[in-house]
């Protein structure tokens, strides 16, 4: 028979600290004063998505998480990144504690099982990658085409 993989968004493993009533912050460190981002509530010991997956920069986060105005729990590994830049601007925000910070094995088994329960498993050849921004290669390989468009146009 076909092998099933049940796939879930690298967010999504943080689902073990779902049993806290507040609002978790996931950030990853995405360089260029960006993070890869999704925010959730716990609540009940269930995740409500607040926001899709994305590339923001952290200033903007910070507004959105200013407009919330609700204690911030951090975890990801642009954690302590966004801590020190929040915490700066008088935000609530909190570092979840280090054994629960980053993503794991064990998260990404406890989202699986999650899907699972919801019966949405998906055999491996639907699986795809996402990807919130282009890569530097692709963004300096478009620079130059359009820089090579401007040189036709002037030349």
């Amino acid at each position: 028979g076909d092998i099933l993989l049940i796939a879930g968004k690298g967010h999504e493993t943080y689902q073990i600290i779902g049993h806290l009533e507040a609002d978790l912050c996931a950030v990853m460190d995405a360089r260029r004063n960006q993070v890869y981002n999704a925010r959730f509530q716990a609540c009940g010991g269930i995740l409500e998505r607040l926001c899709p997956d994305r590339a923001i920069p952290v200033e903007e986060l910070a507004l959105e998480l200013e407009n919330r105005k609700k204690p911030q729990i951090l975890v990801g590994d642009g954690a302590e990144l966004c801590y020190n830049e929040l915490t700066k601007r008088g935000l609530a925000v909190a570092l979840a504690p280090p054994h629960l910070r980053l993503q794991s094995a064990w998260g990404v088994a406890r989202g699986a099982l999650e899907l699972a329960w919801q019966g949405a498993l998906v055999p491996a050849a639907a699986l795809a990658p996402v990807y919130h921004r282009l890569s530097q290669a692709e963004r300096e390989r478009l620079a130059k085409v359009e820089n090579s468009k401007g040189e036709e146009q002037h030349g």
